[in-house]
């Protein structure tokens, strides 16, 4: 019985054999084998290495979901050319001069005649570190900000406005764009760039283009002015280092400038630092940072931040996270959910239900 058995398994074998090496299967069995390999070397490392997005053209109007930081004053960033609202090319890998490189700022063009010689204003205030020819973007003015923030205008006219170690105002006039190719160019165009710490990001961090809808927050997170006597009441019952009147007005600023509720920023400092103890030995460090943006106030870009800088981002944070919002979910629960599909404030799943607690008690008593 048990000859006879492993004899039918062996004829099983063997059939099989047979009818995979029949020529039909077998040309079947090589066409997939060399797509298998296709899909390998192809389509892998896009999946693996790329942001989807970064292949995509954009219009200006499809940044909408971003939220731009803030300068130092509270108030938004200047787009550089308001006269031209397309860009051309985004902050992405793409094929240039034969080559695929990451395009480390963004373009702004709409066709030559409405581009060249377009009016080139400064983003923020800072001083001239150059103003004339600059390898690769013809001529070109470098703006340094301070704090690490470098803002670089290429492609342009050689007749500027400005000159090296000049200082400038936010929005100032600095230089128009140039005509025809002026550097490695296809054409007319203002090559934008946003350095932050030595290191290129992409300026729509930073900046919107003239007439785009910007994002809004759920009617009940968005802005309601301070009660700051209430608030510094309401802080010192709880010893807190954030009981001061200039870093309130900080946060205040930051909410308005956002439409983001500054009580509800308060009350994430509530759940992330506990409101920052006076008796905390880094309590003058966390309350620059008690948000815990860029992860922590200890280390890293969080460590350098001011209390209006720290604010500002966090405010960024929460109209990006408030996006999507499915109808029926408590507002402050998405900001945390996993299924955000924008990420989550926190990994506690029980982040929200304290920052809740802390955002009603400060709204209900502040009037």
């Amino acid at each position: 019985m048990e000859v006879s058995k492993k004899a039918r398994e062996m004829k099983k074998i063997i059939g099989l054999l047979s009818a995979l090496s029949s020529p039909g299967i077998g040309l079947v069995l090589i066409f997939l084998g060399l797509a298998t390999l296709v899909a390998m070397f192809v389509f892998l490392p896009f999946m693996i290495f790329s942001d989807a997005d970064s292949y995509k053209p954009h219009s200006a109007g499809q940044y909408a979901s971003m939220a731009p930081e803030l300068d130092v004053d509270g108030t938004a960033y200047v787009w550089p050319a308001p006269t031209i609202d397309r860009i051309s090319s985004t902050f992405a890998l793409r094929d240039l001069f034969g080559t695929t490189r990451m395009h480390k700022g963004i373009d702004i063009a709409n066709g030559a005649a409405n581009t060249e010689l377009q009016p080139i204003y400064s983003m923020a205030g800072g001083t001239v570190t150059l103003a004339g020819a600059a390898s690769g973007y013809g001529q070109a003015i470098r703006i340094d900000h301070g704090n690490g923030l470098v803002t670089t205008y290429g492609h342009l006219s050689a007749q500027m406005n400005v000159a090296v170690g000049d200082v400038v105002s936010k929005g100032q006039l600095i230089g128009r764009i140039g005509q025809g190719i002026v550097g490695r160019s296809t054409g007319p165009h203002l090559h934008f760039q946003v350095e932050r710490s030595g290191g290129p990001v992409d300026p729509l961090e930073y900046v919107f283009a003239p007439g785009t809808e910007l994002p809004t927050l759920p009617i009940e997170l968005g802005y309601r002015p301070l009660n700051i006597p209430y608030v510094m009441q309401f802080l010192e019952k709880r010893k807190s280092a954030l009981a001061d009147h200039n870093l309130l007005q900080m946060i205040d600023i930051a909410g308005r400038t956002k439409n983001v509720s500054p009580y509800l920023l308060i009350a994430i400092t509530g759940q992330e630092q506990s409101f920052v103890p006076r008796n905390n030995n880094h309590a003058s460090e966390i309350i620059r940072n008690p948000w815990n943006v860029f992860g922590c106030w200890c280390k890293g870009k969080g460590a350098g931040l001011s209390t209006g800088e720290a604010a500002q981002i966090a405010a960024n944070t929460i109209i990006k996270l408030s996006q999507d919002l499915p109808a029926g979910r408590d507002p402050i629960q998405w900001l945390s959910a996993k299924d955000n599909p924008r990420g989550y404030y926190a990994e506690d799943n029980g982040w929200w239900i304290g920052v809740s607690k802390y955002f009603k008690l400060l709204v209900a008593g502040s009037g």
